[in-house]
């Protein structure tokens, strides 16, 4: 068990860590202006250097301040699948560190930007083609999820994509995705059956159940680890219009006492395949109040009705498609660009427990409400059985059916306006997190997997999310499909697959 004050040691040490690191990016700058040297030279309509409105444009588009502060040497904007197969090929013939970007809506430093080499930022691969007859649609990674629904709105149909408008396709797809249908869908990867993509020696493939399969089947889950995705072949479902709302209450235990107990009626309703819930606690500082937010949508355009016998300070509703819905309603639920920091948990659901998490939150944060922006925010989001199910072609799903029961998503998002607070409250949203995972499993609470799209740097997805025979079957699948270790040495950022022989579920 991860001790609070175990926390507290490994805190300090891994901004240690984080400074070697840019120490030795600062060290590789050298070698990353010879490569963009070399890209200006081979790649010049698709180059951009610093200074350049383009580059500009790009790292004020991370959607974490954080990850704005890093520098890349250079950018190349592809747009087709042999242009990232070119500059694969030239970062590993010349040894070049490299991101890759698309929405940029990764939380932690360094996920999708990098400082000293260069970034393929993949926000010009924006295909939108939609087939209704064959109910699919083909996706370019740096699609934002509102194009993509405002694309498919002319043809009457959705598929399980993200529910905030500025998050990237192809981000939100290799990390799983929670997705308005995901109760019947699975996560937006699951609606994935084939993937275009570009491996380490510049091949470009597809990866489906046929072809390539085994890769097919690591990439639901894949991180930074066997190639860049260029195109998802997406399943789709007939979709006019949904609805959904957010209603935003000032913070009373009986009001969440109230949204908690719909929240659970809602997980175990074994019947319901049409509705999406979700309740979040969030601290704001501008106004020095607590609030409890109810999230609703159904996908039949049937109007849920309000939870909580209490008058919200703030409601949005609406009728519409996906995309008006998305850009229209649940756009206001999440903060703008910010300075941030993330923690998720997985649970079984247990009322009591999240309250007293609430309290927890409240103590650690109290001695820092007076930092410049302050927010601070539990959320909590579905898992159902239903959900865990649709996942069956996945790495995720032995490790999520263990629970044989629904599960809650838990997302602890801090945010802030001055960088002098960047270590302290990345402390305290670390702190939140480990005593949280700490009472959950004393409870008797705590799943140990943890959703790719919402950890942090520090927490160990693949080990905790993966069995240990999936998590070897994904090793050996690495090793079949980049051989030399390419994108282990070079490509910056991500989520990478342990090493062999490292910490694994028991160790943990």
């Amino acid at each position: 068990m991860l001790s609070l004050r175990l926390l507290s040691l490994l805190v300090p040490s891994f901004y240690v860590a984080v400074s070697a690191q840019d120490q030795a990016f600062l060290v590789e700058s050298s070698l990353g202006s010879k490569c963009c040297n070399a890209l200006r030279d081979e790649l010049p309509s698709i180059f951009f250097d610093r200074g350049t409105p383009e580059y500009t444009i790009r790292q004020a588009t991370y959607y974490s301040l954080q990850q704005q502060m890093l520098s890349p040497m250079c950018i190349v904007r592809p747009s087709s699948a042999s242009e990232v197969s070119h500059i694969v090929k030239l970062a590993k013939a010349s040894q070049c560190p490299f991101a890759v970007a698309s929405g940029g809506h990764m939380s932690w430093k360094g996920s999708s930007n990098i400082h000293g080499g260069f970034v393929i930022d993949l926000r010009r691969m924006t295909q939108i083609d939609v087939s209704p007859k064959d109910q699919m649609v083909q996706l370019g990674p740096g699609s934002l999820w509102q194009e993509v629904y405002k694309v498919m709105a002319g043809y009457n149909v959705s598929t399980a994509g993200g529910r905030i408008n500025a998050v990237g396709v192809g981000g939100f797809l290799l990390g799983g995705g929670i997705a308005l249908a995901s109760v019947e869908k699975g996560y937006g990867a699951d609606s994935v059956f084939n993937y275009e993509v570009v491996l380490s020696d510049g091949r470009i493939v597809d990866a489906n159940r046929e072809n390539n399969s085994d890769l097919f089947w690591a990439l639901k889950l894949a991180g930074s680890n066997y190639g860049i995705v260029t195109r998802f072949d997406m399943h789709t479902y007939p979709c006019s219009s949904i609805w959904a709302g957010v209603s935003v209450y000032p913070f009373t235990e009986p009001t969440t006492s109230e949204l908690l107990v719909d929240f659970e009626n809602y997980l175990h309703d074994e019947k319901n395949r049409k509705d999406f819930k979700s309740v979040a606690l969030k601290y704001n500082g501008d106004i020095g109040m607590e609030f409890v937010v109810s999230i609703q949508a159904n996908l039949d355009s049937v109007q849920l009705a309000n939870i909580s016998s209490a008058s919200p300070v703030m409601h949005l509703e609406g009728v519409g498609t996906t995309h008006d819905v998305v850009d229209e309603v649940l756009a206001h639920a999440l903060d703008s660009t910010a300075r941030t920091s993330w923690f998720t948990l997985t649970t079984k659901f247990g009322a009591d427990f999240f309250m007293d998490f609430h309290a927890m939150k409240e103590k650690i944060f109290e001695p820092l409400k007076d930092r410049k922006g302050l927010t601070a925010m539990l959320g909590f989001q579905p898992i159902q059985k239903s959900h865990i199910e649709a996942t069956a072609y996945s790495p995720i799903y032995n490790a999520l059916k263990r629970s044989n029961d629904d599960l809650v998503c838990i997302l602890i998002i801090v945010t802030w306006k001055d960088s002098a607070d960047d270590a302290t409250l990345k402390e305290a949203t670390n702190a939140l997190g480990a005593w949280g995972e700490a009472e959950a499993r004393s409870r008797g609470l705590l799943d140990e997997f943890v959703y790719f799209n919402y950890a942090n740097e520090l927490q160990r997805v693949y080990e905790r999310s993966v069995t240990p025979e999936d998590l070897d079957k994904m090793q050996d699948i690495q090793r079949k499909y980049d051989s030399s270790g390419t994108f282990e040495k070079l490509w910056r950022g991500g989520y990478k697959l342990p090493k062999e022989g490292s910490m694994k579920h028991d160790e943990l």
